[in-house]
């Protein structure tokens, strides 16, 4: 069905009791600008795919989640342990920067365990930064001058069918997709079995498993462009988590009082604040209020599933960030920057 046969009229009559629910509480509460619908939204050209097919290229995701542990070593062994030093000599730099000097003449009754511990962490922290940092621009570069990039009822507006919905996925953000799909899976593997088992460690894998499914699932019926947004404005905030936690394991307290403070503003106006209102509040009621009652789409069962994943991730916002405020509690009263979630501390 076109957004031109339904001749600028509703077909609520085609909707379920809580689609048509959705679509009055939108209206009554003002919670969508109206002054665009699908009747007066043309569909846009679709596009041509890498390999013919958007499930095919799609699984370019199974080559990055290859790709990126091979990354990980090489980074991790030529430049977040060692640089090269005037001589041209190779020194460690990740011990370097955690003890201060070079580690041949450190003190041998240092814990070669705690320092060796504090180095694993030092890599976990640099390959984590590197990776928000390297998609923060992707999201940026793919997004950026899109219509869609401000205006969220460009995410929906524009589709005439589904599932899945019909609006055309550019390669940038094909590429993106993938790089992000396949560098959660292979974080869930490195999650269970290699990185620190900290406190949060069963609502990290939960946050893990809930965001790998949430990009399979919007590509799938192709909400492609509000997951380009939400990982954007979570991946911008992590970025100054790990310079903070880098800071705090090299004993450069000031640097990183600092980050952590452009952490905790970003995270809570990203998260906590851009992510329900801007995003939620549109996933909720946009998509049926502008299209679903144009065209008669009924929202059943994608909209409970995709919102349930959402509001999962939203919740596990909460919870970190009473973490973050009692890391600012004993930043007042013991005076230094610790990881709550460790239990060593």
């Amino acid at each position: 069905m076109s957004a031109a046969e339904t001749h600028g009229s509703l077909q609520l009559d085609k909707l379920s009791q809580l689609g048509q629910w959705i679509y009055k509480c939108g209206l009554k509460f003002n919670l969508v600008n109206t002054t665009l619908t699908a009747v007066n939204v043309q569909p846009e050209p679709d596009v041509a795919y890498l390999l013919g097919d958007r499930y095919l290229d799609f699984s370019l995701c199974i080559v990055f989640a290859l790709l990126f542990p091979v990354i990980r070593s090489v980074l991790t062994r030529f430049v977040f342990e060692v640089s090269s030093s005037s001589a041209g000599a190779c020194l460690p730099l990740g011990r370097r920067a955690l003890s201060g000097r070079d580690p041949k003449k450190t003190d041998v009754a240092v814990d070669e365990k705690e320092r060796a511990n504090k180095l694993r962490k030092w890599n976990e922290s640099c390959w984590k930064m590197t990776v928000y940092i390297a998609f923060t621009v992707l999201a940026t570069a793919v997004s950026w001058g899109e219509v869609w990039f401000t205006d969220s009822r460009y995410w929906w507006l524009g589709c005439t069918r589904f599932p899945p919905c019909n609006l055309p996925v550019s390669r940038g953000v094909l590429l993106f997709y993938c790089a992000e799909a396949g560098f959660y899976l292979q974080a869930i593997h490195f999650l269970a079995v290699h990185e620190e088992r900290r406190k949060d460690w069963h609502e990290s894998m939960i946050h893990h498993v809930v965001t790998s499914g949430l990009l399979f699932y919007s590509y799938a019926v192709n909400f492609t462009r509000v997951g380009v947004v939400v990982i954007l404005i979570h991946d911008v905030s992590d970025i100054f988590l790990e310079l903070a936690k880098l800071c705090r394991y090299a004993d450069r307290g000031d640097i990183g009082v600092l980050a952590f403070i452009v952490f905790f503003v970003s995270w809570v106006v990203c998260r906590v604040i851009i992510f329900p209102v801007f995003v939620i509040r549109s996933t909720l009621f946009e998509p049926v209020v502008l299209v679903a009652a144009y065209l008669g789409i009924e929202p059943r069962p994608h909209w409970e599933i995709f919102n349930g994943l959402l509001l999962i991730l939203f919740v596990l916002h909460l919870y970190w960030t009473v973490l973050i405020f009692q890391v600012i509690m004993r930043q007042f009263t013991h005076g230094r920057l610790t990881d709550v979630r460790e239990a060593g501390e």
